[in-house]
């Protein structure tokens, strides 16, 4: 058996655990099964981020936002088309860091 005691430790961490931004790119190309002439754009603000894909040939239905909401935490904030291709705005907070304490935290 393994006990493990923590009192009072400070652990600097993120509120919300976020996946990386190009895997979060990576996760949204594959969701949108995007095969043809595509390229993205990436987009930080003080507190918030955004991944904008260009392409013309993509498929988005709920499901897929569902699901790159749910993987990334990235929701589409905007979708234009313009001469056979489509622009799609996906964006999320930063996560801020904060100090957490774990007081008598027990791992057995």
């Amino acid at each position: 058996m393994i006990i493990f005691f923590v009192e009072h430790y400070n652990v600097e961490c993120a509120q919300t655990l976020q996946l990386p931004i190009d895997e979060c790119e990576e996760w949204i190309w594959d969701t949108l099964d995007c095969t043809k002439d595509c390229s993205f754009e990436y987009i930080k603000a003080p507190d918030k981020e955004f991944l904008i894909f260009n392409t013309d040939d993509c498929f988005v239905d709920a499901k897929a936002l569902e699901k790159i909401k749910s993987t990334t935490g990235m929701v589409l904030v905007q979708l234009s088309t313009h001469n056979g291709y489509t622009q799609l705005w996906f964006g999320r907070t930063i996560a801020s860091k904060t100090n957490v304490n774990l007081h008598n935290l027990k791992l057995i």
